[in-house]
């Protein structure tokens, strides 16, 4: 039964949520003003002052804790300091602090935002953008600052500006709705990371939130903005699944930012989970069991600490992605407070079961009642997961012990992939010792069944055709392979979560054969008939973000002469309760 969605109580959770992290902002201050990371010293504050600041100014503008009101002066003085060093501050960081520093302004109450700009709002306007648009999500940072100064009475907003940026996001905005983040003003990359799209989104539906009167001659960029987020909105639905969450690969994934855009895209465009199946109830929460007893969050979803950078990108510091995601909230708390609502949501297409490919951005998804998938149709060129990669799998709509796939990196060695990645797929390895794993860099050949994605990878050494399935209570990789020259040996690798930072593994094997998996409250079995051993390697990662993983490593009937075909399907069950 679907229980009426309550705004008033989302919003006072949102409110004690950022009221929060007020106590938090000011332990990390030093006494000269500054926000360094705890963890870190490279880039150690980057931006996060202005997010700071934009988190200070939400809670005072509710009256929450007046507190907030002497750090919220303090982290704008910081970001004006931090804009004026052109010399030590990157471009790129300084929109950041651009954007976020007007934002905060923005969100506080009325009678101080007079006072802020009274006293920062000079270096603000006299600021000027030398930053190229270097990705797409720098283009809508830069369309929607251009809307805040003007907003804010310090200077009028570059017509020229708001039209060119927001014709970049356009442009990159793919006929299925999806916005790649890897375009620059030179040349289009195959990046195609879902986070960015999501982020993308966001930084264009937080000017709604945020800005509360719109003059007739930004009437066209606002419907324009609108009509992107509308058709992106739409691809995003997709994969959003009732946990509040969304599937993710590529760069970024399921750092700690994607839960405030993903918030902040509900409460603009489908708060109540008509049409995704996920409330911005349901969003907001997703994160919270990964709070520190220091009233920190996890920078992943895990509860490893943070010293150990679980599933990190390189850039990802504690300070920047906590505040970054609160801002998020932040802007979400707006929406429903403002009750601001996307225009012709009601047009939006509703989740349903069964397939949706978009071979364009390289993704599909598949829904089967309670049971979910994400598959990365190619590997993408900085080479996160490999071709035919399934993420984000649930069944009965809760997660499951198999961690979201993460690779070493670009420009890595085949075996090192192979053997230091967090992936499931076959590995194959010839008579000369070269080893092959499912690295297309072009769409495998795709049909959408009853119950799943089949995929076809046909190269050199083999043609492979996979099938991802979920059903009840059951995920099924099935696979058939046909060798094109001798094969020496053939594998197929199934990574699982061994520890997330609260739960740990626990694995034996059956005596039928296959192994017993025990992880949090649930028990799963994982069975391949036709292998001739299964066994978990001691090797662990920390690269993806679901926490601390192992392969287990699948051993088929091998060698293979040419033309021989080989199949089996593996197949991890969830147990009754």
């Amino acid at each position: 039964m679907k229980h009426a969605f309550d705004i008033d109580a989302a919003i006072g959770r949102m409110r004690k949520t950022l009221r929060d992290a007020v106590p938090v902002i000011r332990g990390w201050m030093t006494p000269d003003g500054r926000l360094p990371d705890p963890y870190e010293t490279i880039y150690s504050e980057n931006y996060a002052p202005a997010n700071a600041a934009s988190v200070l100014a939400s809670v005072c503008r509710n009256g929450d804790a007046p507190e907030a009101a002497d750090p919220l002066d303090a982290m704008l003085a910081r970001t004006a300091e931090l804009l004026a060093d052109k010399a030590g501050v990157s471009p790129f960081c300084r929109v950041f602090l651009y954007h976020y520093g007007l934002m905060a302004m923005l969100l506080a109450p009325p009678n101080v935002r007079v006072e802020l700009i009274g006293r920062h709002g000079a270096a603000f306007a006299a600021y000027e953008d030398d930053c190229a648009v270097v990705n797409t999500n720098c283009a809508a940072l830069q369309w929607a600052m251009e809307l805040y100064a003007d907003a804010l009475g310090l200077r009028p907003a570059d017509e020229r500006l708001l039209a060119h940026r927001l014709s970049f996001i356009a442009e990159a905005q793919l006929e299925s709705g999806f916005i790649n983040d890897e375009v620059d003003e030179k040349m289009s990359h195959d990046g195609m990371p879902i986070a960015y799209h999501a982020f993308t989104l966001f930084l264009l539906a937080s000017a709604f939130a945020v800005v509360e009167r719109w003059p007739e001659r930004h009437a066209s960029t606002r419907s324009e903005a609108e009509r992107i987020v509308r058709r992106g909105v739409d691809w995003l639905g997709r994969a959003i699944t009732p946990d509040g969450t969304f599937a993710m690969v590529e760069r970024s994934s399921y750092q700690t930012f994607t839960w405030g855009a993903l918030t902040a895209l509900l409460a603009y465009a489908d708060p109540e989970g008509e049409r995704y199946g996920a409330s911005v109830a349901a969003a907001f929460a997703s994160w919270l069991p990964y709070r520190h007893d220091d009233g920190t969050y996890g920078c992943t979803p895990n509860r490893l600490p943070h010293s150990l950078r679980t599933g990190y990108e390189s850039y990802t510091h504690l300070n920047m992605y906590n505040l970054l995601g609160l801002t998020g909230v932040a802007v979400a708390e707006r929406m429903l407070a403002r009750r601001v609502r996307l225009s012709g949501a009601e047009a939006l297409v509703p989740a349903r079961d069964g397939g949706f490919v978009d071979p364009a951005s390289g993704y599909a998804f598949f829904r089967n009642g309670g049971g979910f998938f994400g598959c990365a149709l190619r590997m993408h060129n900085r080479q996160y997961a490999p071709a035919m990669q399934g993420f984000h799998f649930r069944l009965e709509s809760r997660r499951v012990p198999i961690p979201e796939a993460r690779l070493p990196g670009p420009h890595v060695p085949v075996d090192r992939l192979i053997r230091e990645g967090v992936w499931e797929g076959y590995a194959v390895t010839d008579e000369a010792g070269v080893e092959t794993f499912p690295d297309r860099k072009t769409n495998a050949e795709w049909t959408v069944v009853e119950d799943g994605i089949r995929l076809i990878d046909d190269r050199d050494a083999l043609a492979c055709t996979k099938t991802i399935a979920v059903a009840g209570d059951a995920i099924r990789w099935s696979y058939e392979l046909q060798a094109k020259r001798p094969l020496r040996s053939c594998r197929h690798i199934v990574p699982v979560l061994v520890h997330d930072g609260r739960d740990a593994l626990l694995v034996a094997a059956r005596p039928e054969g296959g192994l017993q998996l025990r992880f949090g409250d649930a028990s799963y079995e994982l069975t391949c008939p036709e292998s001739t051993s299964m066994e978990m390697e001691l090797t662990r990662s920390l690269l993806s973000v679901s926490g601390v993983s192992a392969p287990i490593v699948i051993e088929l009937p091998a060698p293979l002469e040419t033309g021989a075909i080989v199949r089996w399907t593996t197949t991890l069950r969830l147990l009754p309760s």
